[in-house]
């Protein structure tokens, strides 16, 4: 190639100058018109859609803390409930927003279990530790201290995670993840001790009101309902369904718009099914999401279940994508101590025979497959993950 005189770069220059004011001027006149030109010339432009966004959610059911396990949680100087949460806390932290029921109110002494809960600060700090974004205090327990117990436990939580919902009478809470605005509300069947400050009590008045005014400040709406009847312990029964007075507030529920209804209280797993309003919306609802962590001696309430989706949203509308229920196991040990929980998948049949639940008259011999069977035969295949045994 020949090299260029000074002359020759004026030139070069000023048509390279020349082409891109020319350049300049053709994209300004074919913008708007592209359709025109399409059709006068046969040209095409593609435009770069925006890839739709992806907001993962988890959400767990009751974290039920009876005394023998803050008494396990203690180290002389304070207590340490991280080693409950360790086999899941991986999990539930590469979420972007995980939910749990936290069961008892929160104090720094006189701790208590049942029948009035009274459990130590430092569960808060083991579920924000563990992963846990949002956390409920809808419940029929969260007033077994009164007023002062509700207000110490909602301002600790506060500081202490993103989003407290359900202790008190201020309707939807909003969290936002990625432009995605997640409308939060709960609800609960009573309260075991009525004080005067309320927490929210399931109202078909309120429930309307409120949902109406969450519909219309969010992208999406997720209702806590603590509901239903507890375990029945008097017979054998497999299947776990959920009341009528449940099926009818989760179609109330479904043709007010909520996206997704969290079910919890009755502390086994009940169904999860998609309802659909007359309008074509659908909303999932889990019945009963069980026990995450507790006590209870019998094998039904030591299966729980972790529910996770996928939130997306493109350019035309936000939906719920990808539901699935991984089955979990609360063990404790023969001394009902060294509570921790594991996935069903990673629950060994070794753990089952030291379980503290082989010690008391379960309806048929507690091993994997009685787990195995109970989550069968109350989560439907469409939301069983794979390997989730």
């Amino acid at each position: 190639m020949g090299i260029l005189h000074r002359k020759s770069w004026r030139v070069w220059g000023a048509f390279l100058l020349a082409a891109a004011l020319l350049a300049s001027l053709v994209s300004c006149a074919f913008s708007g018109l592209e359709e025109s030109f399409t059709e006068a010339f046969g040209l095409h432009f593609l435009k770069e859609e925006e890839a739709p966004v992806k907001v993962t959610f988890a959400a767990a059911g009751d974290n039920l803390i009876h005394s023998s396990i803050y008494k396990g949680a203690c180290t002389g100087a304070g207590y340490d409930f991280s080693p409950v949460y360790e086999e899941i806390s991986d999990f539930i932290s590469s979420f972007d927003i995980a939910f749990v029921n936290q069961e008892t109110p929160l104090g720094a002494e006189d701790f208590s279990g049942y029948p009035r809960f009274c459990s130590p600060f430092e569960v808060a700090d083991a579920l924000a530790g563990a992963g846990f974004d949002v956390v409920n205090l809808a419940n029929n327990h969260m007033l077994d201290r009164g007023a002062a117990g509700l207000r110490r436990t909602r301002e600790y939580l506060e500081n202490t995670v993103e989003l407290v919902v359900g202790g008190d009478a201020g309707g939807y809470r909003i969290l936002e993840r990625q432009g995605i605005k997640i409308a939060f509300l709960a609800y609960t069947y009573s309260t075991n001790c009525d004080d005067n400050i309320e927490v929210p009590r399931i109202s078909e008045e309120r429930i309307r009101r409120e949902v109406t005014a969450a519909r219309a400040a969010a992208d999406l709406v997720f209702v806590s309902m603590h509901w239903g009847i507890e375990y029945d312990i008097g017979e054998y029964v497999e299947c776990f369904h959920p009341t009528t007075a449940q099926i009818q507030m989760a179609e109330l529920l479904t043709e007010l718009g909520a996206d997704v209804i969290i079910g919890t209280h009755p502390h086994v797993l009940e169904g999860v099914e998609w309802k659909t309003a007359s309008d074509g919306h659908k909303t999932l609802v889990v019945y009963s999401l069980g026990n995450l962590v507790s006590n209870m001696r019998f094998d039904k309430t030591v299966l729980g279940g972790i529910l996770t989706l996928d939130i997306i949203k493109d350019k035309d509308y936000t939906y719920i994508d990808g539901a699935q229920i991984y089955p979990v196991v609360c063990h404790y040990s023969t001394a009902y101590t060294g509570h921790k929980i594991y996935f069903l998948r990673d629950y060994t049949e070794e753990l089952a025979k030291t379980h503290g639940t082989c010690q008391h008259q379960n309806e048929i011999p507690f091993c994997r497959e009685t787990l195995l069977l109970y989550y069968e035969n109350n989560i439907p295949p469409e939301f069983r993950p794979e390997h989730y045994a």
